[in-house]
Order: C-alpha cells, then structure tokens, then sequence
C-alpha cells in the first residue's frame, strides 16, 4: 500500500508498505549488521537509489542534478 502526502509537511513524500522476500532479508539483515543502519533506512536507500537511476535513465533528470 503507497500513501503520497499531496500537502502539509510531508508534501510530496510517500508512505510506502512492503513484503520484502526472505532472500532479500538475509542480504539487509547482513547489510544491517555491517552498516549499522537499520532495515527501514536500507529500504528506503534502495528505493531512492532506484528511483533515481530511473530517472537518470528515463533522461528526467537535468545534467548535474
């Protein structure tokens, strides 16, 4: 379930409910371990990163952005 905030304070975010794989969990789990970061920060690096290599190949994006 995905939940975007159209405005107050978290205007343009999203709230995002995931069933991660349990392969996936062993990986950030370790990753966790490693990073010290926990599993919800890991998975939202994962979906910024993701997002943004979209963009960058969807050509969204300005040079230098």
């Amino acid at each position: 379930m995905a939940e975007i905030y159209h405005d107050g304070p978290l205007k343009g975010q999203a709230s995002i409910t995931i069933l991660v794989n349990a392969n996936a969990v062993k990986w950030l789990e370790h990753a966790s371990k490693e990073t010290g970061y926990s599993l919800d920060r890991l998975a939202e690096i994962s979906v910024e990163e993701a997002a943004l290599q979209y963009a960058k190949t969807a050509k969204l994006m300005e040079a230098g952005e």
